[in-house]
This record gives C-alpha cells, sequence and structure tokens, in this order.
C-alpha cells in the first residue's frame, strides 16, 4: 500500500515538472509604480491590483538600496520576495528598477551608512566651493558598496524568482550631475588626465561625464550579470545637447553621448529613453536604432503607447505613475482597448502607428502611411488633440484598425469591401453606408464613454462634423474591414 502512494506521489510529482510554463510576452506593456508603490506589502497589492484591472502584463518595480541593504553587509530581500509572489498570483511580469547609487541626478536612496558617510562616500561638488548631494562616480568605495549590494540581489532573484517573473532589470535610475563636470579632488584629477581636458569640442565635458557614469553603471552591470544573466539596461533623462548646465543630470545616455554609453558599458542590453516631451517620434527612432527599443517611462497617454509598440516596434513601454490615473475614464477605458489588441500586435503581423502630438502638429495633421500594397491617408480631425491608431495588416487585404479622432481614406480606386467593429474580440457592428462614407473611407470614431446605466443608440458617422460631439470621442475603437480595388 505504502509502495503504490508512494509511486502515486512520484508520477504527479513528474507530472507537474514536466508541464510548461505559459511563455512570458514577447511585448511588455504595462505601467512603472510610483516610487514608494513598492516599499510595503500593503502598497505593492494596491498597484498590481491596479496593474490587473487595467489589462497590464507587467509592471516596473522599485527595488530601493535603503530598504534592502539597511545595515552594512545585511541584507533584507522579504520585500523583493512579497513582490514576486504578488506578480506571481497576479500572473504579471516584472521589471525591477535599481535605485542604487543614483536616481534623477541624485543620491537619495543609498542607505544611511552611505549618505551620513561623506568622507567615505564622497559627493560630486559642482564647482570648487559648492557641494551637492550626488555621490561622485569617480567615488570608488560607493562603486564597491553598489557593485556588492546589486550583485546580492541578481543572486537573489535567481534562486527566489522560481517562475521568473522577472524579465529584465534597470541599473541606477537617471543618472549624471546637474552641472558642467564633477568637481570634487578625484573628478578633477580624472578630467585633468582625460584626453576630453584637451579635446576643442564643446561637448567634451558632456562625453567626459558620460564616460564616468558609463564605466560606473558598467561595473555594477557586470557584476549583476555574473550572479544572474538577465537583460540589463539604465534610462536616460532626455535633453537637448545645448541645453544650459543644471537643467538636466549630465552624464547619463542622453541621445547626444548615446556612442560613448554603448562604448564605455557593454554589460549593458540596451539603453532607454524616459520621453515626457513632444520629441516622441525621434527618441523612438534614436533608441530604436542597433537596440532593442523599450521605453521605461512616458506620459500615461494612448497614443504614445499605440505609436511606441506599432510604429516604433517597441518591446517594452509604460506610463509612469499609473496609479494616479486610476480614476480617469479615458485611460482607463484605452488600456483596456490595448489589451484586447495586444496578442493580435505580439504576431509580428506588419503595422503602421501614428499619433498627433499636441502643441508639435497642426490640429488637422494630415499622414500617409503605405502598408502592403495600399495607402492610407490620416486625417486627424480638428478638436480631437488626442488623435491616435495603429493599423495591423493581418491578410493581402485584410487590415485590423484601432483608434480615435482620425478618418483614413484609401486614395481615389481604394473601396472598403467589408467592414466591423469589434469588442471584446467579437463582432459589436457592421458598418457601411454613411458610417464608411459610402465605403471610401474609415471614421475612427472610438466608443463612447458613457455612465454604465447610460443608454447608448450607436453614433452617426456624420457626428464628426460637430465640434460639440468631439469631447465624446476619446477611447479608441477595433475596426475589422477588407479593401478592394476599383
Amino acid at each position: 500500500m505504502i509502495k503504490k502512494f508512494l509511486l502515486y506521489t512520484l508520477s504527479l510529482l513528474l507530472l507537474f515538472s514536466c508541464q510548461e510554463q505559459q511563455p512570458a510576452p514577447s511585448i511588455l506593456w504595462g505601467g512603472e509604480m510610483h516610487n514608494s508603490n513598492a516599499s510595503t506589502p500593503e502598497s505593492i497589492d494596491a498597484s498590481l491590483d491596479l496593474a490587473v484591472s487595467l489589462g497590464f502584463n507587467s509592471v516596473l518595480a522599485p527595488v530601493s538600496w535603503e530598504l534592502l541593504e539597511p545595515v552594512q553587509g545585511e541584507f533584507d530581500f522579504s520585500l523583493v520576495d512579497y513582490l514576486l509572489k504578488a506578480a506571481d498570483k497576479r500572473d504579471l511580469y516584472l521589471g525591477l528598477l535599481w535605485f542604487g547609487t543614483w536616481k534623477n541626478g541624485e543620491s537619495s536612496y543609498p542607505p544611511l551608512w552611505v549618505k551620513a558617510d561623506t568622507a567615505t562616500y564622497f559627493r560630486a561638488p559642482t564647482c570648487v566651493a559648492e557641494k551637492t548631494s550626488p555621490i561622485s562616480p569617480f567615488c570608488a568605495a560607493a562603486r564597491e558598496a553598489d557593485v556588492k549590494a546589486f550583485k546580492a540581489l541578481m543572486a537573489h532573484l535567481k534562486m527566489a524568482d522560481k517562475t521568473r517573473r522577472v524579465r529584465c532589470v534597470q541599473v541606477e535610475n537617471e543618472v549624471g550631475v546637474f552641472a558642467e563636470r564633477d568637481f570634487s579632488e578625484a573628478g578633477i584629477k580624472a578630467w585633468e588626465e582625460s584626453p576630453w581636458s584637451r579635446s576643442d569640442d564643446p561637448m567634451a565635458p558632456q562625453y567626459f561625464m558620460a564616460e564616468a557614469y558609463a564605466r560606473y553603471v558598467d561595473a555594477v552591470a557586470a557584476a549583476g550579470k555574473e550572479a544572474y544573466d538577465l537583460p540589463l539596461f539604465t534610462n536616460a533623462w532626455l535633453a537637448p545637447a545645448d541645453k544650459a548646465y543644471g537643467k538636466y543630470p549630465n552624464g547619463g545616455p542622453r541621445e547626444a553621448v548615446l556612442a560613448v554609453w554603448k562604448k564605455y558599458a557593454p554589460h549593458l542590453d540596451w539603453l532607454s529613453p524616459d520621453i515626457y516631451g513632444p520629441e516622441l517620434r525621434e527618441m523612438c527612432a534614436a533608441y530604436g536604432e542597433g537596440q532593442p527599443l523599450f521605453i521605461p517611462e512616458t506620459n500615461c497617454q494612448a497614443g504614445r503607447f499605440w505609436y511606441a509598440l506599432c510604429e516604433a516596434g517597441a518591446k517594452g513601454v509604460f506610463g509612469f505613475g499609473y496609479e494616479e490615473h486610476f480614476d480617469n475614464p479615458y485611460y482607463t477605458a484605452e488600456c483596456k482597448v490595448i489589451s484586447e489588441m495586444l496578442p493580435l500586435i505580439a504576431e509580428g503581423h506588419p503595422m503602421r502607428g501614428f499619433v498627433r502630438i499636441d502643441k508639435k502638429d497642426a490640429p488637422d495633421a494630415v499622414e500617409t502611411l503605405a502598408l502592403g500594397d495600399y495607402t492610407f491617408n490620416v486625417h486627424c480631425i480638428e478638436g480631437e488633440k488626442n488623435a491616435h491608431g495603429i493599423i495591423v495588416q493581418t491578410a493581402p487585404d485584410e487590415f485590423t484598425i484601432a483608434g480615435v479622432g482620425a478618418w483614413i481614406d484609401f486614395g481615389p480606386r481604394v473601396q472598403i469591401a467589408f467592414c466591423e467593429e469589434l469588442r471584446d474580440g467579437k463582432r459589436w457592428q457592421v458598418l457601411n453606408g454613411d458610417e464608411t462614407g459610402h465605403h471610401n473611407m474609415l471614421y475612427l470614431r472610438g466608443r463612447l464613454n458613457i455612465p454604465e446605466d447610460g443608454p447608448y443608440y450607436g453614433l452617426s458617422y456624420q457626428r464628426r462634423f460637430r465640434p460639440a460631439y468631439q469631447e465624446l470621442f476619446k477611447v479608441s475603437g477595433i475596426y475589422r474591414l477588407k479593401l478592394y480595388n476599383l
């Protein structure tokens, strides 16, 4: 009897061990937690519950050095373990953000034993007579302490993350100093010995600081990869090359110094932009060249997500501080639409995306997109400042289009053979006649955002001409159509 029971138990163990885990998504989409929302189990649960309700497949969550190693050499992984279990319970994937020596050009996340010992872990003065809070990138003691902590974190992840929820880790956050150079004693000496100091290039101080931070971050990344070979990256606070010193952290992997970072931080798998300004298209192009495009921080606006995923081919895009948008009906509804479309996007079909950027593009901007044998003329509707959308080709003459605030024509000799609106993956209505301009155009009228108990009788194609109704058209609709040539 005992023998039979043991054989039965063994067979069950073998069965479960042989079951394949659901593969991780090829595209990570979701939000980045607010900086303190991974500091207690309660705030972790609240943030992840919201992420599930929004349809995210992944979340970026901070790991703070001061909470991980409050006493030198003594590591507390309890919050990390709770985060892993909480994500696994909700079937969410994670990118961890190592808030180590720097975050946003400051050193506010190292433990007190680092911050209080300014002799050992010296700062980066911005001039001879001025001191600032950031630790100097030339401080070997700080680098050694950060290396030990990060390596311990990665070693623990390898052991504790049994379902492989963590897909990537960000090393530091928006590093740099708010000055032309680091004027610590070590920084001055390094400048004097550097070839950059003998260059006539006005960018020399920026290249010099970029090299310094890249070397430091690479040392941390190299130690982490030695413990656990996960994809690693760091992110940039973006600013143009000619912007005045003191307005951004100088030395981070901004576009102007990407080549320096790629040379001196070879253990990073990619460099990421934090895109909040109107330069969305330009930064997607710059950071997607020769490396994966992964955007850890951007505005919580659907148009940015659609464009990054479908036009720029991003492998990850996240809205920062998604928790504060929990009651924004347009954001929450758009997230639902994106979650409906994400499986189709991940299949790798040919696709295009568009977005009208407020205060940059014309209110009635027109963009022509080519896909397959067809041309799509996208006309943004004046007054619809959040016009955006994507076009996915699923067959030679068939397309799935999602978006709002624009209308699309296909040229003089192309018409719609069939068009239907989808909701939750099912046909919601068939569009024809007036709603398709008599088969000559697709109007991205979107889904009305109405109270749950309010009536909805459909929305006429003609309403696109009435400005009073434009405020209703904020949530993307999903349309499947077939085209043909006359």
